[in-house]
């Protein structure tokens, strides 16, 4: 009598593992539970009609060529949402699927933005200190099961941003400048002016001080002194450099629209060739 009623236990269990994956496929394919047995576990689970889902995935971080147990790491992190994500305030389905964890997630109100202190209480923002760090994306929300897949893209998306240093990552902070040179295709690679390719190429330390010359140079507004404060050189020498840097693009770093061209230039060759080289 015992085996029987284990066995009918563990097909009870095996069951309800299929619905649980055939409702975390469906839902994420935008298709609303027709079923009664998935109609149930959404309810178990508080995913409830009209409120506002959100997509969080999340996957370890190589760091530092670190040995990553890449299942037992993302076992872990499936756990560990669980944890986080009090059925008091959150309704959630979360399932290990394609390398990552994958957690569909609704709450009564701003569920996206709910998600990053709770997940931030549980150390999933911190920096990695031993050699290994999970990176979380968080899509912004939808208001209906047609609309996750939409919010499955801009959670890979957040994901694809995070580092080591910045391991949470929401859709929405991120900028649309580094989205749209990260998301560029391989014709806007082939538009990386060959001045680019070759000052990248040098990897002599003038060159490297005038791509970085250039980076302080926007992030201080086009400001000299400021630029050279935070680089420790004399005015005259960020002149020089500024000057050089004309000389070589031919374009006027000076400028708002020169500035750019050059920034956009150098950042999409560090993102998308060295990308293909690693």
């Amino acid at each position: 009598m015992a085996d029987a009623h284990a066995a009918e236990d563990a097909l009870v269990v095996t069951q309800e593992t299929r619905s649980y994956v055939r409702l975390m496929d469906d839902l994420l394919h935008g298709v609303e539970p027709a079923e009664q047995e998935l109609r149930r576990l959404c309810a178990l689970r508080g995913i409830r009609p009209g409120a506002p889902l959100a997509i969080v995935v999340a996957k370890p971080l190589r760091v530092n060529g670190g040995h990553v147990d890449r299942e037992v790491t993302l076992r872990s992190l499936a756990r560990l949402l669980e944890q986080v994500l009090s059925p008091t305030i959150f309704g959630a389905l979360i399932d290990v699927k394609d390398s990552q964890v994958t957690a569909i997630v609704c709450s009564d109100r701003d569920t996206s933005r709910s998600l990053v202190p709770a997940l931030r209480r549980a150390g999933f923002a911190k920096c990695a200190t031993n050699g290994q760090s999970a990176g979380v994306g968080i899509s912004m929300d939808v208001a209906e099961v047609a609309r996750l897949p939409d919010a499955l893209e801009e959670a890979q998306i957040a994901i694809e941003f995070a580092t080591a240093k910045q391991p949470l990552m929401q859709f929405s902070d991120i900028h649309l400048p580094d989205l749209l040179v990260r998301r560029a295709d391989q014709i806007a690679v082939r538009l990386i002016p060959a001045w680019a390719r070759q000052l990248d190429s040098a990897k002599d330390r003038r060159s490297r001080d005038l791509i970085r010359t250039m980076r302080v140079f926007a992030d201080c507004n086009f400001n000299v002194k400021h630029t050279a404060r935070q680089l420790g050189v004399h005015t005259n020498t960020v002149y020089f450099r500024l000057n050089r840097m004309k000389k070589i693009s031919s374009t006027d770093p000076r400028t708002y629209a020169g500035a750019s061209a050059i920034l956009t230039a150098l950042r999409l060759l560090a993102i998308h060739t060295h990308a293909g080289e690693s």
